[in-house]
């Protein structure tokens, strides 16, 4: 509200009938005494309104900007791990001297709970940016700073592993006019393709498989016959058969075993 209209709601409230003892304040000057103190009275209300609304919209950033503990407030401490610094604790708070981006060395974040256990999923880039995991230096240093920046009594475990391995085995219809040898080649770069396209630590999809090397040149029809998938540290024996969906204990995957089975469309 304005000091205009402040004022203008006093003066009605007082002339309404219902104070009679103010009935002698009856000068319509506005320089009157009675008249000037209504007016410095709403021009305070007016700027005591102001300052309480501009403190709440500052506690209400302030809130919005600090809610720490939240799954996308730890996501983005841990991306802003920079290795080979050491944080500082300056003002109540951990942090570093500096920002570096180039020694910020977590590419991939994704943040799980189990049994009242941080789980964090993280994976960094070779010089060709394929995903691979830290090294033993780079997750002890990780986790020395996750105990750093966590609240006291909460459990965090750091996972950083090599890519899920993937068997999948495939019986292509396609076009006799194009080689197997040109689709072994195009097949290989197209499932690569969706695999790398998979957000972080989400699921391997047989269905967005098939529709992805549907887009393949010379492929008429493909069926994944089956598809198998396990942690890279497990045997061979240990591979799981994929129903429809299969969500990579590092977060990312590869193909160990393409197998293709060839039949000309004509």
């Amino acid at each position: 509200m304005t000091t205009e209209e402040i004022y203008n709601e006093i003066v009605a409230e007082k002339e309404s009938g219902q104070y009679p003892e103010l009935d002698e304040l009856n000068s319509t000057s506005k320089v009157s005494v009675y008249r000037l103190m209504i007016w410095i009275f709403a021009f305070f209300s007016k700027t005591i309104r102001e300052l309480f609304e501009s403190f709440k919209i500052y506690i209400e950033n302030v809130f919005a900007e600090n809610q720490h503990g939240t799954l996308l407030w730890w996501i983005e401490q841990i991306r802003a791990f920079q290795y080979g610094d050491m944080l500082e604790f300056t003002n109540g708070v951990f942090k570093y001297p500096a920002i570096d981006e180039t020694k910020q060395i977590v590419k991939r974040v994704a943040l799980e709970t189990l049994n009242f256990v941080l789980i964090f999923k993280v994976a960094t880039e070779d010089g060709n940016g394929d995903l691979i995991p830290l090294d033993t230096a780079q997750k002890t240093a990780l986790q020395s700073y996750i105990n750093k920046v966590k609240f006291p009594g909460t459990y965090t475990q750091v996972i950083s592993e090599n890519a899920d391995d993937l068997k999948i085995n495939l019986r292509v219809y396609y076009n006799a006019e194009i080689t197997t040898a040109e689709l072994d080649v195009l097949i290989a770069d197209a499932v690569n393709e969706y695999l790398k396209n998979i957000v972080f630590n989400g699921n391997f999809n047989i269905t967005e498989l098939t529709d992805k090397l549907q887009t393949v040149t010379g492929v008429v029809n493909p069926v994944v016959k089956s598809a198998y998938g396990k942690a890279h540290s497990q045997a061979a024996a240990d591979y799981l058969l994929i129903d429809d969906y299969y969500k990579a204990a590092s977060g990312y995957f590869t193909v160990d075993e393409l197998n293709i089975e060839y039949v000309p469309y004509v």
